[in-house]
């Protein structure tokens, strides 16, 4: 990654002075207001407009600040929200022992980082998604994202 035109100093450890005209200073919630307002500048404006939304992200190291920032980006729309919920089920649960709220958490992402096509059939989790059960998931895979996770 790099900072600017990326031709930074970089000090011992490879640390990097931030140029002062790209630094918001900590002040709590209105610092991350401020962030949103200099990544995404009269998004209002710009909600439909491709080449604006694909010009811009927040990175952060932890998913849960991607939830965070997507969340309030997204109240920024105006309408109404819809939330459309993909239908899961585990193969062989025939007494329905883990509920929809708990199947809607998993979040397995086997194809990060990977082209993948996005089917709208049933997705199946394999055996090194980590799960006790095979989670069966209907959707179309895809999640809006204004930030995004790094590693």
């Amino acid at each position: 990654m790099r900072i600017g035109d990326g031709n930074e100093p970089a000090k011992e450890d490879d640390m990097v002075k931030m140029p002062a005209e790209i630094v918001i200073p900590w002040e709590g919630e209105s610092s991350i207001k401020k962030l949103i307002q200099h990544t995404f500048p009269q998004l209002e404006n710009h909600g439909w407009d491709a080449s604006y939304m694909v010009e811009r992200a927040i990175l952060t190291p932890k998913n849960y600040d991607v939830h965070v920032l997507n969340d309030m980006i997204i109240n920024k729309f105006p309408g109404y929200e819809h939330i459309l919920l993909s239908f899961d089920e585990v193969e062989g649960d025939t007494h329905n022992l883990y509920q929809q709220e708990y199947l809607h958490t998993i979040a397995p992402g086997h194809n990060a980082g990977k082209r993948a096509f996005l089917p709208r059939i049933k997705l199946k989790t394999t055996n090194g998604a980590g799960l006790p059960f095979v989670l069966i998931r209907k959707q179309f895979p895809v999640k809006l994202s204004f930030a995004i996770h790094y590693k």
